[in-house]
């Protein structure tokens, strides 16, 4: 674990362990302060830049991930703005009448806003941050997108920048719950999430949504000695072979129609087909993804000739 996760995950706790230790005792007069021990008054992003906590009231997010984040753990009056990308999904009903960025690179659209408190997942050059940072805006860079392993620590820092961190400490606690219950026991059928992007196979490993899908699901993802997007070619596939395929909605046949791709075992009715935006969502959206994939992997059960 970086040293970045260690600073942030002690800061969240003693901020969880604060808000307890002072909702249970007695009372202080209006002339006590709080112990120093008590007080966290900061976490360091993924940059290394440290961020004063402090009762923010104008924050703008320009990550799709920290826009669902945000609806569950701050209050609404506090968010002066979400992504276009999130107002314009499927779940665009949650953000109706909000006002929305399009990317970091609008910056004098994130300045007309006079954020308060800017949240971002900078998965591309870094110089953009900088450049609001140099235009005195506070930015907290959540880095990069990793799938499970780095959503938990994100739902920690977005509730204490919001001052709610016993709530991120819960909501954290029943997603994990949610997916770890979806398939217990030790998963059976192999499986590999497979895309086609420009005409170049694709495919999601280790410290990918992909893989937190495939394996919450209760299968044995193939790509799990991998990290990140590992691209294949057909024979590497072919060698692989895995039982099922993951992949988005109308993504069948352009796998299943390749002359090499067509003798997969899971061409013969295996490929299993998601909602492409449950699927590519980083974040929260996994959990929806997971379901709807152990739904058919029940139906395909309960399909099968006995």
């Amino acid at each position: 674990m970086s040293r970045t996760s260690l600073l942030n995950g002690a800061a969240v706790s003693l901020a969880l362990v604060a808000s307890v230790a002072m909702a249970t005792r007695a009372p202080r007069s209006a002339s006590t302060e709080p112990d120093a021990a008590q007080r966290v008054t900061d976490l360091t992003d993924a940059t290394g830049v440290t961020v004063q906590l402090r009762d923010f009231r104008r924050i703008v997010s320009a990550s799709t991930v920290a826009d669902r984040l945000l609806l569950e753990l701050c209050p609404r009056d506090r968010v002066v703005a979400f992504t276009a990308r999130s107002a314009e999904g499927p779940d665009g009903h949650r953000f109706a009448g909000a006002t929305t960025i399009g990317s970091l690179d609008d910056t004098e659209a994130i300045l007309a806003l006079r954020p308060d408190l800017v949240l971002t997942h900078n998965v591309a050059a870094r110089r953009r941050v900088e450049r609001l940072r140099e235009a005195g805006l506070t930015v907290f860079d959540l880095g990069a997108l990793e799938g499970r392993r780095t959503l938990t620590e994100d739902i920690r820092q977005i509730a204490a920048l919001c001052g709610a961190p016993e709530r991120g400490a819960r909501y954290a606690e029943r997603f994990d719950r949610r997916l770890d219950r979806l398939a217990p026991g030790a998963p059976s059928e192999s499986a590999l999430y497979v895309s086609v992007y420009a005409d170049r196979l694709y495919g999601g490993a280790r410290g990918t949504s992909y893989h937190d899908v495939i394996v919450a699901a209760g299968l044995r993802d193939l790509a799990a000695h991998l990290d990140g997007w590992p691209q294949y070619d057909a024979e590497q596939l072919l060698t692989l072979d895995p039982d099922l395929i993951v992949t988005r909605e109308g993504m069948r046949a352009t796998l299943c129609d390749h002359p090499l791709l067509s003798r997969l075992r899971a061409c013969d009715g295996a490929v299993i087909e998601l909602d492409g935006d449950l699927l590519d969502d980083p974040g929260v959206g996994m959990l929806d993804a997971a379901e709807q994939l152990r739904e058919r992997l029940n139906a395909r059960t309960a399909e099968a000739p006995r």
